[in-house]
């Protein structure tokens, strides 16, 4: 496409009236979606493109004339398009809020140098908006581009689509013959040398992917000016400046350009299956089943998605031949959004088809759902990866700036426009959403807490005498209330401390032994049997212990003390394996665990329901007993933890415990008319009763249990 200039045409000048800068250049542009002509307006030092309609290219046809009046009357008279002078005052004011007019006079520099120091940003407001995102260019190759496209033509015929197709199906059928040790070749992605080779092999694939779109850029004349990196949340992601494609008239062509990337990136992955499917196992074919398997994949998943600016975007931008497509969809949403709240009576800031009126309202609403879970997702990603201090003022940022902000901008333009309004703003039906949504947010409905548990059902535990032994010393009488390991009684056995003190002896001179025996190498190899000998007491004394351990008789859990025997006095002697008594629990307990934010809202003697796992058993009610003072720093209901299927997120220490990764505290509960018979332990979910508390006030006292914790005030 050749770069038309601007053609001047003498006309009365009547008022001062802007210049049009001599560097822009206008361009043929595609057809508009109703099938009016546009054209494209190149401004090479910003290196930026405007899509102009009919009206505006009218306007510049026409721009000498000098005054606003004038230009609108003569486009009256000559075209069939109906404008006035408003109309082109609103385009010149458009040009020069985009700097596309000469600066002349005092006032107009003036203008434009309060434009760029408007434009100028600080250090922290910089940061902000690049610590997400920020662009560093690496390459400039235009013009080894245009000298290696020629030899790629081949890649943009028809034809390689077929070939590619074809290959694929080859691919498709090898790895079909292969097909179950394929699928258990994405193990080694799992290890750590796989973890390093996906990284590698992903790198290689994105070079790839932005190359495929700069050869079709290039191959098509658009200049291709830089290449680089761009730091994504401080990860580097590969990007290409193909902005020339603006120039475009073919649609066709540019939505290749867009699609060339992932073109690449799939033919890539069918010569790797195939490649894949030759060569002998090792670290470059488990390189090669990468590209062959989640390179593409992964590539797909994300540049397909038209909610971000990647390439799923553009196709969808250049398919539907709407430039600026989230930008005018954003427009029309929120003005929809206003009229239906408000009904103002504003017309719609551009006129579409019912279809596509439906379409961007869909597109821009989606984006918002959308970006509203992505900064979220970024903001707890921030919060989690970052050294507390930092991670929770980026946790802030992203929140406040990024989710807050555009929300606030949107209710004081709303403040604005009902200021604005001639009339008063009548009730209507539509009110009752953002009301329904307050009264969510703001009324304390919610009078239950729900928290993870599990029961311990009833339950009975014999105590026996580990082996023949005479009473020492009894701690505790029937009825009386025990806790979980606590010492019950205490007993002794002469034969077993005699064998003990036996062993203890026979060990400490075979170890004088072996230990005189070292000094001389000789005597230690004629020896070997006093080391196996040495090995076997420590065994027979240790063994010895243990059951000398056991005459420590303790309760395996919380209970009461019930049927004691009577002969359990000190002095009285007793048989191996003699019944001594029963622990059992007084009724069904369980144990919860509440957050940090919510520990507050809980009170003893509390009522709740348990409701246990799988639906297999009924709910039933339980009744607080104790709330920890402390928080719990160890779980040790190992049910409850995520790493056995559990609500409570944990990750292993050093030494294999369970830390909890957020403040829990815990709770303990007793079941209420357990008449219905449980197994030992069930897991479920509590409903406790609490005070009622909105959403807000959760979210507010969550936020202040997290900046105390992670402050460590």
């Amino acid at each position: 496409m050749v770069a038309a200039a601007l053609p001047p045409i003498e006309g009365e000048k009547s008022a001062p009236w802007p210049e049009l800068r001599d560097d822009l250049a206008i361009f043929s542009g595609p057809k508009s979606h109703d099938g009016l002509p546009t054209w494209t307006l190149h401004d090479p030092l910003a290196h930026r493109y405007f899509r102009l309609g009919w009206l505006e290219f009218e306007c510049l046809q026409r721009w000498s004339i000098g005054n606003a009046a004038h230009i609108a009357g003569a486009i009256f008279e000559e075209t069939p398009l109906d404008a006035d002078a408003g109309d082109v005052e609103q385009f010149c004011q458009f040009l020069s809020n985009q700097q596309l007019i000469k600066a002349s006079g005092v006032e107009a520099s003036r203008k434009f140098a309060k434009q760029r120091q408007a434009s100028k940003t600080g250090f922290w407001l910089w940061l902000l908006h690049n610590y997400l995102f920020m662009r560093i260019p690496l390459l400039r190759i235009d013009s080894t581009l245009k000298s290696i496209v020629p030899r790629l033509e081949w890649f943009f015929h028809t034809q390689f689509i077929g070939v590619l197709l074809f290959f694929a199906c080859i691919a498709g059928y090898l790895v079909m013959q292969q097909w179950s040790h394929f699928t258990h070749s994405f193990l080694y992605v799992l290890t750590p040398e796989g973890v390093l080779a996906t990284a590698c092999m992903l790198s290689l694939s994105k070079v790839i992917h932005e190359f495929g779109h700069a050869f079709a850029a290039s191959h098509f004349g658009c200049r291709v000016p830089t290449m680089g990196v761009a730091l994504l949340l401080g990860m580097p992601v590969l990007w290409t400046d193909v902005t020339d494609a603006w120039r475009l008239s073919d649609r066709k062509q540019r939505l290749t350009i867009d699609a060339a990337g992932m073109i690449a990136e799939l033919t890539l992955a069918v010569f790797a299956t195939i490649l894949w499917t030759m060569l002998p196992d090792g670290p470059f074919r488990s390189g090669i089943y990468l590209l062959a398997s989640t390179a593409w994949v992964l590539t797909l998943a994300v540049n397909l998605n038209p909610f971000m600016r990647f390439d799923g975007y553009y196709l969808l931008t250049d398919g539907l031949d709407i430039a600026n497509l989230q930008d005018r969809s954003f427009s029309l949403a929120r003005w929809r959004l206003r009229e239906s709240l408000f009904g103002f009576g504003h017309a719609a800031p551009e006129n579409w088809s019912a279809g596509r009126y439906r379409l961007l309202l869909a597109y821009a609403y989606g984006t918002w759902i959308y970006r509203l879970i992505l900064f979220t997702g970024i903001a707890w990603a921030v919060y989690y990866f970052f050294f507390k201090v930092l991670g929770l003022a980026l946790f802030a940022v992203e929140i406040g700036w990024f989710v807050i902000r555009p929300m606030l901008k949107e209710m004081s333009a709303w403040r604005e426009q009902i200021a604005a309004h001639d009339k008063a703003i009548r009730p209507r039906v539509s009110w009752l959403i953002p009301i329904a949504a307050l009264a969510v947010l703001f009324v304390p409905w919610q009078a239950h807490l729900i928290v993870p548990g599990l029961v311990h059902a009833q339950a009975e535990s014999t105590l026996y005498s580990p082996q023949a032994a005479q009473v020492k010393k009894l701690w505790v009488q029937e009825g009386d209330t025990v806790k979980a390991g606590q010492v019950l009684m205490e007993l002794t056995s002469p034969d077993l401390d005699f064998k003990i003190a036996t062993a203890q002896r026979q060990w400490t001179e075979l170890s004088d032994q072996l230990a005189s025996q070292s000094l001389e190498l000789s005597l230690a190899r004629r020896n070997p049997i006093d080391a196996e000998a040495l090995q076997s007491t420590l065994a027979e004394l240790e063994g010895l212990r243990a059951a000398h351990k056991k005459l420590l008789v303790k309760s395996a859990f919380t209970g009461r003390i019930r049927d004691l025997s009577d002969v359990l006095r000190p002095g009285e002697w007793l048989a191996k394996d003699e019944v001594l008594g029963d622990v059992e629990t007084p009724a069904s307990t369980v144990v919860a665990y509440a957050e940090e934010a919510d520990v507050g809202r809980l009170q003893a003697d509390g009522a709740g329901r348990f409701y246990p796992e799988g639906g297999d058993l009924l709910p039933f009610p339980v009744r607080i007993i104790s709330i920890d003072k402390t928080g719990t720093r160890q779980l040790n209901v190992e049910e409850l933890a995520s790493t056995y299927g559990g609500a409570i997120a944990v990750r292993p220490d050093t030494e294999r415990r369970l830390v909890p990764e957020q403040g829990i505290y815990r709770v303990l509960l007793q079941v209420e008319n357990n008449t219905a018979s449980l197994p030992m332990t069930v897991r479920g979910r509590l409903s406790l009763e609490t005070q009622p508390e909105s959403l807000v006030g959760h979210m507010l006292r969550s936020a202040a249990a997290v900046v105390i914790r992670e402050s460590g005030w």
